[in-house]
């Protein structure tokens, strides 16, 4: 513990440290996948928004937007938590719920954290070598309770619980909203009843997205059912 995190001022009587076990910048993973995506071939709308699935008879068809109408053999709703609002319409629900989680942001002048570090006092890792993240339960909106407190409350903790930590500068506090299935598990593949709506939706997606998407391109465009997601049907609510 001490060779792996030599900037934390009080160690736990036992400790587990998963070495296989890894984390990613959910933003710069994003712009590079967006990239890459361009670099071979997709059109990326940027600022459209989908407003509602245009379905004939029990195929989807196209998707209205804030840009106009677009056809389509298959769409695939990654929405997270605007997912159900789409759905809904189209004759159908789908069991998810919005959870918030608290996020700070934090500047550093060196690199503090070196792994994900999760105890009693803290959740927190280094981003960059510049930039620390912490992230947090919400609780409710109120004075005492709400992000901003909590989020205070989580950077001075940082602050005295790591060597170099009075050099932290909080940089900003934001709630993000995680889409969560109502059991918990991903909900991926093709509607059983709309023909070419294919729905993907878990917690943590980014963790999920390498192998999910994958699984999801072979059965999209492959036409075949990959048993690795035959769990994760929305058929079984």
């Amino acid at each position: 513990m001490v060779r792996n995190e030599p900037n934390l001022k009080e160690y736990p009587e036992e400790a587990i440290f998963a070495y296989e076990e890894g984390a990613v910048d959910p933003i710069l993973t994003t712009n590079l996948l967006v990239k890459k995506a361009e670099e071979n071939g997709a059109n990326i709308l940027f600022d459209t928004k989908v407003m509602q699935i245009k379905k004939e008879g029990s195929e989807a068809v196209g998707v209205y937007t804030s840009n106009g109408f677009i056809e389509s053999d298959v769409i695939v709703l990654a929405t997270g938590t605007a997912l159900p609002e789409l759905c809904k319409p189209v004759g159908f629900d789908v069991p998810v719920a919005p959870s918030p989680s608290i996020i700070i942001r934090m500047k550093s002048k060196e690199k503090l954290i070196h792994t994900l570090i999760s105890n009693s006092r803290f959740e927190a890792r280094q981003l960059t070598n510049d930039t620390l993240i912490a992230a947090e339960d919400y609780i409710d909106e109120s004075e005492e309770n709400g992000p901003e407190a909590i989020g205070k409350r989580a950077f001075e903790i940082l602050r005295h619980n790591l060597k170099g930590g009075e050099n932290l500068e909080l940089e900003s506090i934001k709630v993000g909203m995680r889409p969560m299935p109502e059991d918990g598990y991903p909900i991926v593949g093709f509607h059983d009843q709309i023909k070419g709506l294919y729905l993907a939706v878990m917690h943590s997606a980014i963790t999920l997205a390498p192998i999910v998407s994958r699984l999801a391109a072979n059965e999209i465009i492959d036409n075949v059912q990959m048993k690795e997601l035959e769990s994760c049907r929305l058929s079984r609510f």
